[in-house]
Protein backbone atom coordinates (compact mmCIF):
# COMPACT_ATOMS: atom_id res chain seq x y z
CA UNK A 1 0.00 0.00 0.00
CA UNK A 2 1.53 3.60 -1.09
CA UNK A 3 1.73 6.47 1.42
CA UNK A 4 -0.74 8.38 -0.57
CA UNK A 5 -3.16 5.68 -0.11
CA UNK A 6 -2.43 5.20 3.61
CA UNK A 7 -2.78 8.87 4.06
CA UNK A 8 -5.91 8.46 1.97
CA UNK A 9 -7.53 5.61 3.98
CA UNK A 10 -6.93 7.24 7.48
CA UNK A 11 -7.58 10.38 6.27
CA UNK A 12 -11.78 9.13 5.27
CA UNK A 13 -11.63 6.76 8.32
CA UNK A 14 -10.40 9.71 10.57
CA UNK A 15 -13.12 12.39 9.14
CA UNK A 16 -16.12 9.75 9.70
CA UNK A 17 -15.08 9.55 12.83
CA UNK A 18 -14.46 12.77 13.43
CA UNK A 19 -17.95 13.53 12.51
CA UNK A 20 -19.80 10.96 14.92
CA UNK A 21 -17.53 12.18 17.71
CA UNK A 22 -18.12 15.84 16.82
CA UNK A 23 -22.10 15.09 16.56
CA UNK A 24 -21.56 13.80 20.04
CA UNK A 25 -19.36 16.42 20.84
CA UNK A 26 -22.32 19.15 19.80
CA UNK A 27 -24.98 16.95 21.84
CA UNK A 28 -23.21 16.41 24.98
CA UNK A 29 -22.29 20.07 25.52
CA UNK A 30 -25.90 21.36 25.10
CA UNK A 31 -26.66 18.31 27.58
CA UNK A 32 -24.32 19.93 30.02
CA UNK A 33 -24.87 22.94 29.88
CA UNK A 34 -28.98 22.18 30.67
CA UNK A 35 -27.75 20.21 33.01
CA UNK A 36 -25.40 22.86 34.65
CA UNK A 37 -28.22 24.98 34.89
CA UNK A 38 -30.64 22.45 36.46
CA UNK A 39 -27.97 20.78 39.04
CA UNK A 40 -25.23 21.96 41.88
CA UNK A 41 -21.67 21.94 41.57
CA UNK A 42 -22.37 19.74 44.84
CA UNK A 43 -24.10 17.08 42.85
CA UNK A 44 -21.02 16.93 39.85
CA UNK A 45 -18.94 16.59 42.90
CA UNK A 46 -21.16 13.87 43.92
CA UNK A 47 -21.34 12.00 40.38
CA UNK A 48 -17.22 12.60 39.95
CA UNK A 49 -17.14 10.73 43.08
CA UNK A 50 -19.04 7.78 41.24
CA UNK A 51 -17.36 7.85 37.76
CA UNK A 52 -14.10 7.14 39.22
CA UNK A 53 -15.12 4.00 40.46
CA UNK A 54 -17.15 2.80 37.16
CA UNK A 55 -14.09 4.34 34.97
CA UNK A 56 -11.54 1.98 37.19
CA UNK A 57 -13.74 -0.97 37.00
CA UNK A 58 -14.23 -0.57 33.17
CA UNK A 59 -10.88 -0.88 32.49
CA UNK A 60 -10.59 -4.48 34.29
CA UNK A 61 -13.47 -5.45 32.37
CA UNK A 62 -11.95 -4.88 29.30
CA UNK A 63 -8.87 -5.98 30.51
CA UNK A 64 -6.99 -4.54 26.82
CA UNK A 65 -7.81 -7.86 25.02
CA UNK A 66 -10.11 -5.66 22.68
CA UNK A 67 -6.89 -4.06 21.46
CA UNK A 68 -4.89 -7.66 21.67
CA UNK A 69 -7.41 -8.53 18.89
CA UNK A 70 -7.55 -5.34 16.87
CA UNK A 71 -3.70 -5.90 16.44
CA UNK A 72 -3.98 -9.76 15.31
CA UNK A 73 -3.55 -10.10 11.72
CA UNK A 74 -6.00 -12.94 11.50
CA UNK A 75 -9.06 -13.69 14.22
CA UNK A 76 -11.38 -16.54 14.89
CA UNK A 77 -15.08 -16.66 16.13
CA UNK A 78 -13.38 -18.67 19.17
CA UNK A 79 -11.48 -15.44 19.91
CA UNK A 80 -14.21 -13.19 19.38
CA UNK A 81 -16.18 -15.50 22.17
CA UNK A 82 -13.41 -15.73 24.61
CA UNK A 83 -12.66 -12.20 25.30
CA UNK A 84 -16.38 -11.63 25.57
CA UNK A 85 -17.43 -14.16 27.71
CA UNK A 86 -13.92 -12.98 30.16
CA UNK A 87 -15.08 -9.51 29.64
CA UNK A 88 -18.60 -10.27 30.78
CA UNK A 89 -17.66 -12.50 33.95
CA UNK A 90 -15.04 -9.91 34.83
CA UNK A 91 -17.90 -7.28 34.30
CA UNK A 92 -20.72 -9.02 36.85
CA UNK A 93 -18.14 -9.54 39.80
CA UNK A 94 -16.65 -5.53 39.34
CA UNK A 95 -20.59 -4.80 39.46
CA UNK A 96 -21.04 -6.48 42.89
CA UNK A 97 -17.91 -5.57 43.96
CA UNK A 98 -19.31 -1.60 43.71
CA UNK A 99 -22.94 -3.12 44.73
CA UNK A 100 -21.49 -4.64 47.82
CA UNK A 101 -19.07 -1.59 48.56
CA UNK A 102 -21.54 1.45 48.11
CA UNK A 103 -22.32 1.85 51.69
CA UNK A 104 -19.01 1.91 52.77
CA UNK A 105 -17.98 4.34 50.15
CA UNK A 106 -20.72 6.47 51.38
CA UNK A 107 -19.87 6.51 54.60
CA UNK A 108 -16.20 7.38 53.76
CA UNK A 109 -17.35 10.59 52.19
CA UNK A 110 -20.56 10.85 54.61
CA UNK A 111 -23.06 11.36 51.78
CA UNK A 112 -25.58 8.97 52.02
CA UNK A 113 -27.10 9.39 48.55
CA UNK A 114 -23.95 8.23 47.09
CA UNK A 115 -25.60 4.46 48.09
CA UNK A 116 -28.12 4.43 45.14
CA UNK A 117 -26.29 6.16 42.92
CA UNK A 118 -23.24 3.78 42.85
CA UNK A 119 -25.80 0.46 42.82
CA UNK A 120 -27.60 2.60 39.72
CA UNK A 121 -23.98 3.33 38.18
CA UNK A 122 -22.67 -0.40 38.50
CA UNK A 123 -25.01 -1.38 35.75
CA UNK A 124 -22.61 0.55 33.36
CA UNK A 125 -19.83 -2.41 33.23
CA UNK A 126 -21.94 -5.10 32.42
CA UNK A 127 -23.68 -3.42 29.31
CA UNK A 128 -20.19 -2.08 28.12
CA UNK A 129 -18.56 -5.56 28.24
CA UNK A 130 -21.70 -7.35 26.24
CA UNK A 131 -20.46 -5.21 23.07
CA UNK A 132 -16.47 -5.00 23.13
CA UNK A 133 -16.73 -7.80 20.54
CA UNK A 134 -18.97 -5.59 18.33
CA UNK A 135 -17.14 -2.71 18.80
CA UNK A 136 -13.18 -4.23 17.59
CA UNK A 137 -15.06 -5.63 14.94
CA UNK A 138 -15.87 -2.41 13.53
CA UNK A 139 -12.73 -1.03 14.01
CA UNK A 140 -11.13 -3.86 12.34
CA UNK A 141 -13.02 -3.69 9.41
CA UNK A 142 -12.92 0.19 9.64
CA UNK A 143 -16.36 1.19 9.52
CA UNK A 144 -16.19 4.18 11.68
CA UNK A 145 -18.87 5.55 9.47
CA UNK A 146 -21.28 3.04 11.01
CA UNK A 147 -19.85 3.02 14.41
CA UNK A 148 -20.01 6.65 14.54
CA UNK A 149 -23.71 6.78 13.51
CA UNK A 150 -24.55 4.69 16.17
CA UNK A 151 -22.90 6.53 18.75
CA UNK A 152 -24.43 9.68 17.79
CA UNK A 153 -27.86 8.18 17.91
CA UNK A 154 -27.43 6.41 21.27
CA UNK A 155 -26.06 9.42 22.98
CA UNK A 156 -29.12 11.47 21.98
CA UNK A 157 -31.58 9.42 23.19
CA UNK A 158 -29.46 9.36 26.45
CA UNK A 159 -28.95 13.20 26.48
CA UNK A 160 -32.94 13.75 25.90
CA UNK A 161 -33.80 11.29 28.89
CA UNK A 162 -31.27 12.61 31.43
CA UNK A 163 -32.62 15.98 30.85
CA UNK A 164 -36.48 14.87 31.28
CA UNK A 165 -34.66 13.07 34.67
CA UNK A 166 -33.38 16.32 36.00
CA UNK A 167 -36.22 18.76 35.37
CA UNK A 168 -38.06 16.26 37.17
CA UNK A 169 -35.87 16.90 39.90
CA UNK A 170 -33.83 13.43 40.48
CA UNK A 171 -30.92 15.68 40.87
CA UNK A 172 -27.36 13.71 40.60
CA UNK A 173 -29.75 10.55 39.36
CA UNK A 174 -30.14 12.40 35.78
CA UNK A 175 -26.16 12.20 35.72
CA UNK A 176 -25.67 8.44 36.19
CA UNK A 177 -28.87 8.33 33.76
CA UNK A 178 -27.15 10.21 31.07
CA UNK A 179 -24.42 7.22 31.26
CA UNK A 180 -26.54 4.09 31.88
CA UNK A 181 -29.11 5.04 29.12
CA UNK A 182 -26.08 5.69 26.83
CA UNK A 183 -24.23 2.11 26.86
CA UNK A 184 -27.87 0.66 26.94
CA UNK A 185 -28.94 1.76 23.52
CA UNK A 186 -24.80 1.69 22.33
CA UNK A 187 -25.35 -2.31 23.09
CA UNK A 188 -28.23 -3.06 21.76
CA UNK A 189 -27.45 -1.04 18.36
CA UNK A 190 -24.36 -2.65 18.22
CA UNK A 191 -25.97 -6.43 18.84
CA UNK A 192 -28.53 -5.39 16.00
CA UNK A 193 -26.38 -4.47 13.11
CA UNK A 194 -23.21 -6.18 13.70
CA UNK A 195 -24.64 -8.99 15.07
CA UNK A 196 -24.30 -11.57 17.92
CA UNK A 197 -21.54 -13.77 18.30
CA UNK A 198 -21.92 -16.85 16.19
CA UNK A 199 -20.11 -19.30 19.02
CA UNK A 200 -20.04 -19.11 22.48
CA UNK A 201 -16.93 -20.86 23.88
CA UNK A 202 -13.99 -20.11 25.90
CA UNK A 203 -10.29 -21.62 24.70
CA UNK A 204 -7.73 -21.21 27.07
CA UNK A 205 -4.92 -20.93 23.78
CA UNK A 206 -6.73 -17.50 22.45
CA UNK A 207 -6.83 -16.05 25.87
CA UNK A 208 -3.41 -16.60 26.54
CA UNK A 209 -2.50 -15.33 23.25
CA UNK A 210 -4.17 -12.28 23.80
CA UNK A 211 -3.05 -12.40 27.77
CA UNK A 212 0.54 -11.07 27.69
CA UNK A 213 -0.77 -7.82 25.02
CA UNK A 214 -3.82 -7.26 27.21
CA UNK A 215 -2.25 -7.71 30.81
CA UNK A 216 0.17 -4.70 30.24
CA UNK A 217 -1.96 -2.03 28.55
CA UNK A 218 -4.70 -2.74 31.28
CA UNK A 219 -2.53 -2.06 34.15
CA UNK A 220 -1.08 0.79 32.27
CA UNK A 221 -4.28 2.04 31.32
CA UNK A 222 -5.68 1.91 35.40
CA UNK A 223 -2.47 3.26 36.91
CA UNK A 224 -3.36 6.08 33.93
CA UNK A 225 -7.21 6.48 34.61
CA UNK A 226 -6.74 6.21 38.55
CA UNK A 227 -4.12 8.96 38.42
CA UNK A 228 -6.13 11.03 36.29
CA UNK A 229 -9.53 10.69 37.82
CA UNK A 230 -8.24 10.67 41.61
CA UNK A 231 -8.54 14.10 41.82
CA UNK A 232 -12.22 14.08 42.18
CA UNK A 233 -11.81 12.32 45.20
CA UNK A 234 -8.85 13.97 46.89
CA UNK A 235 -10.86 17.54 45.88
CA UNK A 236 -14.12 15.49 47.80
CA UNK A 237 -12.62 14.27 50.41
CA UNK A 238 -9.63 16.80 51.77
CA UNK A 239 -10.95 20.47 50.31
CA UNK A 240 -14.83 20.28 49.53
CA UNK A 241 -17.23 18.02 47.39
CA UNK A 242 -18.11 21.71 45.68
CA UNK A 243 -14.48 21.92 44.46
CA UNK A 244 -14.46 18.65 43.22
CA UNK A 245 -17.71 19.90 40.97
CA UNK A 246 -16.01 22.19 39.83
CA UNK A 247 -13.23 20.44 38.56
CA UNK A 248 -15.70 17.85 37.48
CA UNK A 249 -16.77 20.51 35.07
CA UNK A 250 -13.68 21.76 33.76
CA UNK A 251 -12.35 18.18 32.73
CA UNK A 252 -15.91 18.01 30.96
CA UNK A 253 -15.19 20.56 28.54
CA UNK A 254 -11.45 20.05 28.03
CA UNK A 255 -12.62 16.32 27.63
CA UNK A 256 -15.57 17.11 25.03
CA UNK A 257 -13.11 18.20 21.98
CA UNK A 258 -9.77 16.36 23.24
CA UNK A 259 -11.86 13.51 23.69
CA UNK A 260 -13.30 13.66 20.03
CA UNK A 261 -9.37 14.14 18.67
CA UNK A 262 -8.49 11.11 20.66
CA UNK A 263 -11.26 8.84 20.15
CA UNK A 264 -11.72 9.56 16.41
CA UNK A 265 -7.83 9.60 15.96
CA UNK A 266 -6.09 7.20 17.64
CA UNK A 267 -8.25 3.92 17.12
CA UNK A 268 -7.74 5.01 13.29
CA UNK A 269 -3.69 5.59 13.56
CA UNK A 270 -3.57 2.34 15.33
CA UNK A 271 -5.55 0.22 13.07
CA UNK A 272 -3.90 1.73 10.05
CA UNK A 273 -0.10 1.52 11.45
CA UNK A 274 -0.66 -2.14 12.71
CA UNK A 275 -1.04 -3.40 9.34
CA UNK A 276 2.13 -1.51 8.46
CA UNK A 277 4.00 -2.93 11.42
CA UNK A 278 5.87 -4.91 8.62
CA UNK A 279 6.94 -2.39 6.07
CA UNK A 280 9.84 -0.22 7.99
CA UNK A 281 9.27 2.58 5.31
CA UNK A 282 5.94 3.02 4.56
CA UNK A 283 5.43 2.83 8.27
CA UNK A 284 8.03 5.36 9.59
CA UNK A 285 6.83 8.14 6.46
CA UNK A 286 2.94 7.24 7.75
CA UNK A 287 3.86 7.59 11.21
CA UNK A 288 5.42 10.83 10.55
CA UNK A 289 2.50 12.93 9.03
CA UNK A 290 0.65 11.63 11.23
CA UNK A 291 2.35 13.16 14.09
CA UNK A 292 2.54 16.52 12.60
CA UNK A 293 -0.91 16.52 11.56
CA UNK A 294 -2.19 15.48 14.82
CA UNK A 295 0.39 17.85 16.55
CA UNK A 296 -0.98 20.67 14.67
CA UNK A 297 -4.57 20.46 15.36
CA UNK A 298 -4.25 19.40 19.01
CA UNK A 299 -1.88 22.16 19.86
CA UNK A 300 -4.20 25.00 18.31
CA UNK A 301 -7.11 23.62 20.09
CA UNK A 302 -5.22 23.86 23.25
CA UNK A 303 -4.30 27.62 22.56
CA UNK A 304 -7.70 28.35 21.63
CA UNK A 305 -9.00 26.83 24.94
CA UNK A 306 -6.38 27.88 27.64
CA UNK A 307 -6.97 31.47 26.03
CA UNK A 308 -10.94 31.61 26.03
CA UNK A 309 -11.13 29.46 29.15
CA UNK A 310 -12.38 31.97 31.41
CA UNK A 311 -15.20 33.24 28.52
CA UNK A 312 -15.79 29.63 28.12
CA UNK A 313 -16.80 28.88 31.84
CA UNK A 314 -18.72 31.95 31.72
CA UNK A 315 -20.80 31.89 28.56
CA UNK A 316 -21.65 28.53 28.70
CA UNK A 317 -22.42 28.09 32.94
CA UNK A 318 -22.50 31.36 34.16
CA UNK A 319 -20.08 33.12 35.92
CA UNK A 320 -20.90 31.05 39.44
CA UNK A 321 -18.78 28.51 37.93
CA UNK A 322 -15.97 30.91 37.43
CA UNK A 323 -13.69 28.84 40.11
CA UNK A 324 -13.71 25.89 36.81
CA UNK A 325 -11.31 28.44 34.78
CA UNK A 326 -8.26 27.31 36.71
CA UNK A 327 -8.46 24.02 36.50
CA UNK A 328 -9.39 23.97 32.72
CA UNK A 329 -6.23 26.09 32.23
CA UNK A 330 -4.38 23.06 33.83
CA UNK A 331 -6.12 20.56 32.61
CA UNK A 332 -5.63 21.18 28.59
CA UNK A 333 -1.91 22.12 29.29
CA UNK A 334 -1.83 18.80 30.71
CA UNK A 335 -4.23 17.13 28.22
CA UNK A 336 -1.54 18.52 25.17
CA UNK A 337 1.34 16.00 26.57
CA UNK A 338 -0.91 12.98 27.66
CA UNK A 339 -2.10 12.82 23.98
CA UNK A 340 1.19 12.91 22.67
CA UNK A 341 2.49 10.51 25.16
CA UNK A 342 -1.02 8.66 23.81
CA UNK A 343 0.30 8.87 20.27
CA UNK A 344 4.19 7.70 21.13
CA UNK A 345 2.82 4.75 22.70
CA UNK A 346 1.17 3.73 19.76
CA UNK A 347 4.93 2.48 18.77
CA UNK A 348 5.13 0.09 21.82
CA UNK A 349 2.08 -1.37 20.72
CA UNK A 350 1.80 -1.88 17.30
CA UNK A 351 5.34 -3.33 17.92
CA UNK A 352 4.30 -5.72 21.35
CA UNK A 353 6.38 -3.73 23.66
CA UNK A 354 3.51 -3.25 25.76
CA UNK A 355 5.94 -3.68 29.21
CA UNK A 356 7.46 -0.54 28.20
CA UNK A 357 4.18 0.91 28.69
CA UNK A 358 3.73 -0.80 31.79
CA UNK A 359 7.02 0.28 33.19
CA UNK A 360 7.30 3.73 32.48
CA UNK A 361 3.50 4.10 33.64
CA UNK A 362 4.53 2.90 37.11
CA UNK A 363 7.20 5.23 37.15
CA UNK A 364 4.99 7.95 36.07
CA UNK A 365 2.47 7.49 38.76
CA UNK A 366 5.27 7.14 41.83
CA UNK A 367 6.39 10.56 40.92
CA UNK A 368 2.85 11.68 40.36
CA UNK A 369 1.80 10.44 43.82
CA UNK A 370 4.50 12.24 45.35
CA UNK A 371 3.08 15.69 44.21
CA UNK A 372 -0.27 14.52 45.08
CA UNK A 373 0.51 14.03 48.49
CA UNK A 374 2.74 17.16 48.92
CA UNK A 375 -0.96 19.06 47.93
CA UNK A 376 -2.45 17.55 50.37
CA UNK A 377 0.12 18.36 53.09
CA UNK A 378 0.44 21.59 52.50
CA UNK A 379 -3.73 22.04 51.81
CA UNK A 380 -3.02 23.61 48.53
CA UNK A 381 -4.79 23.11 45.08
CA UNK A 382 -2.83 24.87 42.97
CA UNK A 383 0.10 22.92 44.06
CA UNK A 384 -1.65 19.95 43.62
CA UNK A 385 -2.48 20.45 40.11
CA UNK A 386 0.74 22.26 38.79
CA UNK A 387 3.12 18.83 39.75
CA UNK A 388 0.14 17.27 37.55
CA UNK A 389 1.73 19.55 34.64
CA UNK A 390 4.94 18.76 35.12
CA UNK A 391 4.65 14.99 35.63
CA UNK A 392 2.34 14.84 32.48
CA UNK A 393 5.21 16.74 30.46
CA UNK A 394 7.64 14.40 31.92
CA UNK A 395 5.24 11.38 31.34
CA UNK A 396 5.79 12.34 27.68
CA UNK A 397 9.41 13.20 27.06
CA UNK A 398 10.48 9.31 28.76
CA UNK A 399 7.55 7.69 26.42
CA UNK A 400 9.20 9.66 23.59
CA UNK A 401 12.65 8.70 24.61
CA UNK A 402 12.31 4.91 25.19
CA UNK A 403 9.91 4.84 22.02
CA UNK A 404 13.12 5.99 20.26
CA UNK A 405 15.02 3.14 20.70
CA UNK A 406 12.62 0.58 19.19
CA UNK A 407 11.61 3.12 16.29
CA UNK A 408 14.86 5.77 15.74
CA UNK A 409 13.24 7.24 13.30
CA UNK A 410 10.19 8.77 15.20
CA UNK A 411 13.68 11.37 15.99
CA UNK A 412 11.76 14.06 13.06
CA UNK A 413 8.58 13.44 14.56
CA UNK A 414 9.91 14.89 17.85
CA UNK A 415 11.51 17.76 16.33
CA UNK A 416 8.24 18.65 15.13
CA UNK A 417 6.76 18.21 18.08
CA UNK A 418 9.25 20.90 19.49
CA UNK A 419 8.67 23.24 17.28
CA UNK A 420 4.78 23.44 17.53
CA UNK A 421 5.59 23.59 21.50
CA UNK A 422 7.78 26.64 20.82
CA UNK A 423 5.21 28.43 18.70
CA UNK A 424 2.29 27.38 20.84
CA UNK A 425 4.17 28.88 24.26
CA UNK A 426 5.08 32.05 22.35
CA UNK A 427 1.67 32.72 21.33
CA UNK A 428 0.05 32.13 24.60
CA UNK A 429 2.44 34.74 26.07
CA UNK A 430 1.97 37.64 23.32
CA UNK A 431 -1.64 37.18 23.34
CA UNK A 432 -1.95 36.84 27.45
CA UNK A 433 0.39 40.23 27.55
CA UNK A 434 -1.48 41.88 25.04
CA UNK A 435 -5.10 41.01 26.58
CA UNK A 436 -3.85 42.21 29.97
CA UNK A 437 -1.62 45.57 28.74
CA UNK A 438 -4.84 46.64 26.67
CA UNK A 439 -7.88 45.49 29.07
CA UNK A 440 -9.32 43.79 25.96
CA UNK A 441 -13.39 42.79 26.85
CA UNK A 442 -15.18 39.78 25.37
CA UNK A 443 -15.64 41.57 22.35
CA UNK A 444 -12.41 42.02 21.94
CA UNK A 445 -11.58 38.63 22.58
CA UNK A 446 -13.44 37.08 19.61
CA UNK A 447 -12.85 39.94 16.97
CA UNK A 448 -8.07 38.21 17.77
CA UNK A 449 -9.47 34.89 16.88
CA UNK A 450 -8.99 35.27 13.51
CA UNK A 451 -5.82 37.10 13.84
CA UNK A 452 -4.53 34.30 16.37
CA UNK A 453 -5.36 31.61 14.12
CA UNK A 454 -3.68 33.30 11.04
CA UNK A 455 -0.77 34.18 12.41
CA UNK A 456 -0.56 30.34 14.40
CA UNK A 457 -0.39 28.94 10.19
CA UNK A 458 1.99 31.88 9.44
CA UNK A 459 4.14 30.73 12.06
CA UNK A 460 4.31 26.85 11.15
CA UNK A 461 5.49 27.96 7.54
CA UNK A 462 8.21 30.03 8.96
CA UNK A 463 9.93 28.12 11.21
CA UNK A 464 9.35 25.20 8.38
CA UNK A 465 6.64 22.78 10.00
CA UNK A 466 4.67 23.01 6.92
CA UNK A 467 5.49 22.96 3.33
CA UNK A 468 3.26 24.16 0.22
CA UNK A 469 3.90 20.58 -1.05
CA UNK A 470 2.12 18.97 1.91
CA UNK A 471 -0.51 21.37 1.73
CA UNK A 472 -1.24 20.45 -2.12
CA UNK A 473 -0.82 16.70 -0.96
CA UNK A 474 -3.42 17.43 1.82
CA UNK A 475 -5.95 18.66 -0.99
CA UNK A 476 -5.55 15.71 -3.19
CA UNK A 477 -6.13 13.47 -0.46
CA UNK A 478 -9.08 15.45 0.02
CA UNK A 479 -10.54 15.26 -3.04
Amino acid sequence: MSIYHSNRTIFINTMWSFIGRFGSLLISLITNIILVRLLSPQEFGQVGIIMFFVVISSILVESGLGGALVRQEHTSEVDYSTVFIFNLSISIIMALGIFISAETIAVYYNDSELIFLLKLASLVLIFNALRVTQTVKLIRSLKFKEKSLYETIAFSIAALTSIYTAVQGYGPVALVILELVNTVILTVLFWYFVGPLNKIKFSSSSFFKFYKFGFNTTLASLLNQVFDNIYHLVLAKYFSIQQAGYFYQAKKIQGLPLGVIQGSVLNVVYSALSRLQNNAIEFNKLYYNIVKIFTIGVSFLCIIIFLYADAIINILYGSEWSQSVFYLKILIIAAFFSLQELLVGLIFKVFDRTDMILKLEIFKKLLLSITIFYGIWVSNVDYLFYGFVLISIWGFLINYYYARKIQTSIFLGGVVIMKIILISMLMVVIVTFFKESYEVGRGGEFLMFPIIFLSYILALFVIGVVSLDEVKMIKKIFR
